[in-house]
């Protein structure tokens, strides 16, 4: 067991290090033009403050929580896995559904919404993802760290360890950990009060450190035993910076990269929002002092003063003999500022989100300018959605190797995996988790199928003899469907739904009975009934004048060959429904009707005719 003093020290130094101090302090920077601190230009000159920062990230965390989370076994799979890889897919599914159950119990925003919000301001995402045993009952904790509070060590494997440091009070510590430290006069960080809370994870162990006067064990260190297929350990977190530039070292080595990578949503225009406030300010203080001019006032001495404001409608100045008010002269605007404004407010535009992307349409465009504008936003969103990505990808496989070990029995899971499939609710066995391959997590833009432009797209690409794009491609690529399996079987049923007047009726009767009108279902049962009984009447009416005719040719002349026979009336074959003919239905009546008393069940009925929901 490591001893608390070295365990403190290692992460102090690396919390006090270059890059993780140079990091928070870019941070602290960009939250403060997301909480749009007021701009100060000076004593005696008006302030203006911007919104653009907190309207441009507020507009691409929404983006962020409205995509599309698909959840996907990689195309080129053995066939003879995809069933596991749909339980794999369901488990991850269903087990971030009951962590993000658990935080909306504890008045937490979802996983996803608040990952979303650290990588568009931190630039950064991190947290834990763990199952947690108590009396019996596992619970699935995925819990998202922020980056600003979070330091760690990685080498060619991945985390080596991460710990998390948080500021409690001294009531919060005793109750989460039953230890008594005294309440601190002042903080060495944040500017806040409370003791520093290390939560700390590696290979093997987690632990928790309390930094007050003298560090104490919030909780010892514990093997939290997750491993990976091979038996390793792994540190059950996960870390991620945003970005498409490499890690690139500067001149004063790894402390350059570490405090430099992965950047904001204000990474482009982090410095030009003080010089368009600075030209705004300076724009309001001409208007205001253009509605209220400032005066000199001459006077013998020089010493008069004006007690009341004299621009104000109806004011009466009284002036001693010899005095007079005279206004300034006009300041006016340099005849460069609107040139100058419009540059920065072009550039960060271009920085950030144009003011089309915020809703902004000052006339009519076509679908082609559309797309054109929508894709100029793909430079802020497109990152940020395969950071989000690869966050829950980790949070997939962390889950999935907890869950393997059979250390947590079986969860009984709910969730949809996609806009094709029915919720499941139904117990997951580790077993196919581990059978069910690499799963990928993705995040896409909520676009895809409503754009009358991809559909457009998707048709051109399919038509005539020769199409340019084979089915699957299109659907994955530009539909951007999430299973184009599933999506071919959701079109082959439809085509028989419609094609089919029995399958019609069949999906009527399941409606009905299903929403428990028991008594119109027994209606389109008895039409069902009758159209299976027409039919096996038609068919073995044909296949009696086929024999007949077949029988007829094969005879000479002199015994009547040619002549085609006359088949007798035929009937449903005896037994092939039991007591379930409708009085009516083939002339002979029943003594019950299906589902009545004494009658078949309507499962029998439907199981007769081959025709069962199942």
């Amino acid at each position: 067991m490591a001893k608390i003093d070295d365990l403190l020290r290692k992460m102090q130094d690396m919390w006090d290090s270059n890059g993780f101090t140079n990091r928070r302090t870019r941070m602290e920077e960009d939250y403060r033009l997301y909480t749009l601190e007021p701009y100060d230009a000076g004593d005696g000159y008006q302030s203006y403050t911007s919104n653009a920062p907190k309207v441009t990230a507020d507009k691409i965390i929404s983006w962020m929580n409205d995509s599309r989370m698909i959840v996907t076994t990689p195309f080129g799979q053995r066939l003879d896995t995809r069933d596991s890889g749909d339980s794999k897919e369901k488990y991850i599914v269903g087990a971030m559904n009951m962590a993000d159950s658990r935080l909306i119990a504890r008045g937490m925003l979802p996983s996803k919404n608040q990952l979303a919000a650290h990588i568009v301001l931190r630039g950064w995402f991190a947290g834990r993802a763990v199952l947690n045993k108590r009396k019996d009952k596992t619970y699935v904790d995925i819990t998202p760290f922020d980056p600003l509070r979070v330091v760690f060590e990685q080498d060619d494997d991945g985390i080596i360890w991460l710990a998390y440091r948080t500021l409690r009070s001294s009531q919060t510590i005793k109750q989460l950990y039953n230890v008594d430290v005294p309440e601190p006069t002042n903080s060495e960080y944040d500017d806040e009060f409370g003791v520093a809370v290390w939560d700390y994870y590696d290979r093997e162990q987690h632990a928790i450190v309390i930094d007050g006067q003298a560090p104490r064990w919030g909780k010892k260190p514990l093997p939290h035993g997750v491993t990976n297929t091979e038996g390793e350990g792994v540190a059950p977190v996960f870390v991620g910076p945003v970005g498409i530039t490499p890690w690139i070292q500067g001149v004063y080595g790894d402390a350059d990269k570490t405090s430099d990578y992965g950047e904001s949503v204000f990474s482009a225009n982090r410095n030009l929002f003080e010089e368009y406030n600075f030209v705004m300010s300076a724009t309001k203080t001409l208007v205001r002092r253009g509605v209220r001019q400032p005066y000199v006032i001459e006077s013998p001495d020089g010493t008069q003063t004006l007690d009341t404001d004299p621009w104000q409608d109806g004011t009466e100045v009284p002036l001693p003999a010899g005095t007079q008010i005279k206004p300034m002269p006009e300041i006016k605007m340099p005849t460069d500022t609107p040139a100058f404004q419009a540059l920065v407010s072009g550039e960060i535009q271009r920085g950030g989100l144009s003011n089309v992307h915020m809703g902004e349409l000052p006339f009519a465009i076509s679908g082609y300018a559309a797309n054109v504008v929508r894709e100029g936003s793909a430079h802020q969103l497109e990152p940020r959605l395969k950071a989000l990505s690869s966050a829950f990808t980790q949070i997939g496989e962390l889950l999935a190797m907890q869950y393997i070990s059979n250390k947590f029995g079986k969860l009984k899971l709910s969730g949809r995996l996609n806009d094709l499939t029915d919720q499941f609710d139904e117990e997951i066995d580790p077993e196919q988790v581990e059978d069910g391959g690499r799963v990928e997590v993705e995040f896409k833009p909520n676009s895809g199928l409503e754009d009358p432009q991809r559909i457009a797209t998707a048709q051109m690409l399919r038509e005539g003899e020769n199409p340019l794009a084979p089915d699957d491609w299109i659907w994955e690529n530009v539909l951007e469907v999430s299973d184009t399996e599933q999506f071919k079987t959701a079109i082959s049923a439809q085509k028989a739904n419609l094609g089919d007047p029995k399958v019609q009726l069949m999906n009527m009767i399941t409606a009905l009975l299903k929403s428990g009108e028991d008594n119109k279902a027994m209606i389109y049962i008895d039409l069902l009934m009758k159209t299976v009984e027409q039919e096996r009447m038609t068919e073995q009416m044909q296949a009696a004048q086929f024999q007949a005719a077949q029988l007829q040719a094969s005879l000479p002349p002199q015994m009547g060959g040619g002549q085609p026979a006359q088949p007798a009336s035929l009937g449903v074959q005896a037994g092939a429904i039991p007591q379930a003919q409708f009085t009516g239905s083939s002339g002979v009546p029943q003594q019950a009707a299906p589902g009545e008393a004494g009658g078949p069940s309507i499962e029998a009925v439907l199981n007769a005719i081959g025709l069962s929901e199942g």
